[in-house]
């Protein structure tokens, strides 16, 4: 699926949308919508940085009872 952004009012599914709202469609209706002008590819999705995530915190251990 292809996430796009409406340059232009068009009818998806039977439901209006006006332009500068996200659809997301499969890759040859976006072709298509891109191709006549409608639409433009949106943003694409963010990508986790490994270099930012969080450290696991470390599980806290019972020790047994003597």
């Amino acid at each position: 699926m292809t996430v796009l952004v409406l340059t232009h009012p068009h009818t998806h599914a039977g439901k209006p949308y006006a332009p500068g709202d996200r659809i997301e469609v499969d890759v040859a209706t976006a072709d298509w919508l891109i191709a006549h002008d409608i639409a433009k590819p949106g943003p694409a999705a963010p990508v986790a940085n490994p270099d930012t995530a969080p450290e696991p915190k470390p599980l806290p251990r019972k020790e047994p009872k003597p």
